[in-house]
């Protein structure tokens, strides 16, 4: 059975807390991806390119559309972030994913920088782009 949405929670450092972001419409992860290199060589036999795995992965971002708080200290911190952004590991916030599975499973990761965009529409609530770009992979349940 499919684990339904409606309770999927985002979460950032606030003051070194983890808080979940309100007013989330929509969380994702764009995915990570092990880095490869092509080995192909002019010699080989076969038409199809050859690859191998170097080693690395790359982590992707976490993106979520909000309705957007100005005045709300979670969206504050995404602001607050790209005015200062981190320049060491050690400053580098924490976030999470905890999904709406029974076990509340989460979805820990590390956030190199931040992206933010509002859109502003008829007929509709204030919204924000918010983008997290990951450092290291998150920890995924196994």
């Amino acid at each position: 059975m499919p684990t339904i949405s409606k309770g999927s929670v985002l979460k950032i450092d606030v003051a070194t807390v983890l808080t979940a972001v309100s007013e989330v419409l929509s969380i994702d992860h764009d995915g990570a991806e092990s880095e490869t290199f092509k080995y192909s060589t002019l010699d080989q036999s076969g038409a199809g390119h050859l690859y191998l795995g170097n080693g690395f992965s790359e982590p992707g971002s976490v993106n979520a559309e909000i309705f957007w708080l100005p005045a709300n200290a979670g969206h504050q911190q995404v602001t607050d972030s790209l005015t200062a952004p981190a320049t060491t590991a050690a400053n580098q916030l924490d976030g999470e994913i905890t999904f709406a599975d029974s076990a509340s499973t989460t979805m820990p990761f590390k956030i190199a920088g931040f992206s933010f965009g509002v859109s502003i529409a008829m007929d509709d609530g204030v919204k924000s782009s918010v983008g997290m770009k990951l450092t290291g992979l998150p920890t995924y349940a196994t």
